[in-house]
């Protein structure tokens, strides 16, 4: 009877290990890269409602997992720029950011608070290239939003956010300097020097990741709770 019992208790166990190997390998990886795409729009002169003049936006990122909690992302996004009366015209938007999970974001069973998805937000820096033509530098921004994220299974991950991006200055209409012919980019000085009033460019996009960079084993600290 012990033998038959201790077959049995054998038997579980070897079958029951890899299903536990495929239920936290979600958390055993440091990185993910993904594509992401949705729809741009642009606050400012030219237009003053959310989501109007929406056109398409799209682009790439990696994200490094710092725990189930914090992440650094960095993003490359092909957007485009449109109001009344100024010509539609491509932005190439690269933000770096700093994430905060508001739940413990993993595929843990044996974890009381840990969870598939999690609700997040951001913030960081954002550079601007092709805002106008001749441009040379940089221009730069305040990137902040709020996202959702959801872990679909093996490796393979959800991500919605809603990304708004105060620019540094005021010129996303295409050009550094106002004139009669181009009166939209801060005409006689309209905005003053109040930076809440320059331009804010956001992003509506749906992304999937895949995670990359396995993590060591580390047996000896396997921090369930």
């Amino acid at each position: 009877m012990k033998r038959i019992i201790l077959t049995f208790v054998s038997a579980i166990f070897l079958v029951s290990s890899p299903l536990v190997g495929q239920e936290l390998d979600n958390n055993e990886y440091k990185a993910q890269l993904g594509i992401s795409g949705g729809g741009t729009y642009y606050i400012g002169e030219a237009n003053d409602l959310v989501f109007n003049n929406l056109k398409p936006a799209y682009g790439g990122y990696i994200r490094y997992l710092i725990n189930q909690r914090f992440a650094l992302r960095a993003e490359f996004l092909n957007t485009i720029v449109a109001g009344t009366g100024i010509p539609d015209h491509n932005v190439y938007v690269g933000d770096l950011c700093a994430e905060f999970n508001f739940f413990d974001l993993e595929k843990n069973p044996y974890k009381r608070f840990s969870k598939i998805f999690s609700p997040y937000i951001f913030t960081g820096i954002s550079l601007f290239s092709n805002v106008y033509k001749g441009q040379k530098t940089p221009e730069t921004g305040l990137p902040f939003g709020i996202g959702f994220k959801l872990k679909l299974g093996h490796r393979w991950n959800l991500d919605i956010k809603w990304s708004n991006r105060l620019l540094f200055a005021d010129n996303l209409e295409g050009t550094t300097a106002p004139s009669i012919s181009d009166k939209y980019n801060n005409y006689n000085n309209l905005n003053g020097t109040n930076l809440l009033n320059n331009d804010l460019h956001s992003t509506l996009t749906i992304g999937i990741g895949y995670d990359i960079w396995k993590k060591q084993c580390n047996c000896m600290n396997t921090s369930y709770k």
